[in-house]
């Protein structure tokens, strides 16, 4: 490997990876021939570096919290040779590096990306041009995102979603739903319609203990009623690591996904909210190589 592009977003964490910059410098320098740093000033600035630096990286590494994983990963997703991809965790969730096992600490995760582990995963696939690395999801999600005010954010992290996500579920805004997928469709009123790559959500594992990112399948959960009973099922899913059953609930594996709503429902992916419905989602097998944390990783 000769050269390693970093790309930094010095907001990210309330400014904590610019105390770390000066050691991720040297030692990135003392193992690449070339490293090229560069911090972003506002959105978009890193996938243009991406894009115009396309084919020169062998490594690229996002400094950043979960929207500057999910900007170079769409940059990078679109090239026709992708180099590596790696992530220094510095937002308030952080989901993706979690899942593939990268330490929260910047200085052990820097310890991981150097020791080379990678592991081709699958990246989904939204409408022929938006992807994600994580979830997308319509309904409760976007509501709860909508409602966090970034400085609530900083200051209380995976608090603030999960007081956000208790006051949804009171007073969620069903939709109408009509879903086709490879084995199956579903037409009828649903709360949440979730697309998951990734297993965290919020900092926390999500609804999916099975889900792997390497099967070429997305994990999909279907809530037709936000019911104590299906917030009990999800929540026991994390215990007995089974999947979560409920009347109220839809669980299943696809490869391709497609979704109408009545009305149109706002878009979230990966925690950044862009589009409306209607979608058609595929899973992309291996389309990223990406440097994982701990060896054998499984959880998606």
């Amino acid at each position: 490997m000769e050269r390693v592009d970093l790309i930094v977003n010095p907001a990210a964490g309330q400014g904590r990876l610019l105390e770390h910059l000066p050691q991720i410098r040297r030692r990135l320098q003392n193992r690449f021939p070339s490293v090229h740093i560069r911090q972003t000033e506002r959105a978009g600035d890193g996938a243009r570096w991406v894009e115009n630096e396309s084919g020169e990286a062998d490594l690229v590494i996002a400094a950043g919290g979960d929207g500057t994983v999910h900007e170079l990963a769409n940059a990078l997703a679109r090239l026709p040779q992708r180099p590596r991809f790696a992530i220094l965790p510095g937002g308030t969730c952080n989901d993706f590096s979690r899942a593939i096992g990268i330490a929260q600490d910047i200085p052990t995760a820097l310890d991981q990306i150097l020791q080379g582990r990678e592991r081709k995963v699958d990246v989904g696939k939204v409408d022929g041009e938006r992807f994600f690395l994580n979830f997308w999801g319509i309904g409760l999600i976007t509501q709860v995102s909508a409602q966090i005010a970034s400085k609530n954010k900083q200051r209380y992290g995976r608090l603030a979603y999960f007081l956000s996500a208790a006051q949804n579920w009171l007073h969620p805004r069903p939709f109408r739903l009509a879903a086709t997928w490879e084995n199956g469709s579903f037409e009828g009123e649903a709360s949440l319609l979730l697309v998951g790559n990734g297993s965290y959500i919020g900092g926390v594992p999500g609804f999916f203990p099975h889900s792997r990112l390497d099967d070429d399948r997305l994990d999909v959960l279907l809530v037709k009623e936000a019911s104590l009973d299906s917030v009990w099922s999800m929540l026991s899913s994390h215990l007995t690591q089974k999947w979560p059953e409920s009347d109220d609930l839809l669980y299943f594996h696809t490869r391709h996904l497609t979704i109408h709503t009545e009305p149109r429902q706002s878009i979230d992916c990966d925690g950044e909210q862009g589009g409306f419905t209607p979608s058609k989602i595929q899973s992309l097998s291996g389309h990223l190589a990406i440097l994982t944390g701990e060896k054998g990783k499984e959880t998606k």
